[in-house]
């Protein structure tokens, strides 16, 4: 089995070690972290729309554009606009949520400039090179699943059942996404970081152009 030992010296004694944090996984293998990077993503809530609503949106459709770095958005229960948009590279999460999506929401909705934003949040995700996820036996007893690169919410659920199948030798599918090709960032350990933050933003800013 797989032996491990925390940071206050407990130890588990496990048959299998999964690891499947995604974008809150960085350092911890340094295998995983040749293939998956975290970057952080940022939602706002406005406050209800009311009657404003059905023209922002008119059939409650959730929405999301062709960007490299995507606009989301859909209409809450309550008749908010909920917008995802504009990523950040650096370590760790922005505290001035509101104020940088803000201008994303208003480039598609310029009639919200008025609108108050109530509720503004933002969380990591991780992304491979070419957006597939990376799943892999690392050894025997230990296997790999992460990087979904912003489809998380749907992957995560149905990987994880895929992982379960192969810990208890049922492997077709979880074989079938191990031959997915997902090459390891460029640079290294210590140049990986900062060329992905230099590509992302070149495509960042062909979105803008």
């Amino acid at each position: 089995g797989v032996t491990v030992t925390t940071e206050g010296g407990g130890v588990v004694r496990a048959g299998f070690l999964l690891e499947c944090g995604n974008g809150l996984m960085d350092g911890f293998d340094r295998r995983v972290d040749a293939h998956v990077m975290p970057i952080c993503n940022y939602i706002v809530a406005t406050e209800p729309l009311g009657t404003r609503a059905k023209g922002v949106i008119a059939n409650d459709a959730a929405v999301a554009d062709s960007r490299f770095v995507i606009n989301y958005f859909r209409l809450s229960g309550d008749g908010r606009l909920l917008f995802g948009g504009g990523e950040s590279y650096r370590r760790g999460l922005r505290t001035d949520v509101a104020s940088f999506v803000r201008p994303y929401m208003l480039r598609i909705f310029p009639q919200l400039q008025d609108v108050r934003i109530d509720y503004a949040w933002g969380g990591v995700l991780a992304i491979t090179l070419n957006r597939m996820p990376f799943v892999r036996r690392l050894s025997d007893k230990i296997l790999v699943s992460a990087g979904y690169s912003g489809q998380g919410v749907a992957l995560a659920p149905l990987f994880g059942k895929i992982l379960a199948e192969a810990v208890k030798g049922q492997l077709e599918r979880f074989d079938l996404l191990q031959r997915m090709p997902v090459p390891p960032f460029p640079g290294g350990k210590l140049m990986r970081y900062p060329m992905m933050v230099a590509g992302l933003s070149y495509y960042a800013l062909r979105d803008r152009l």
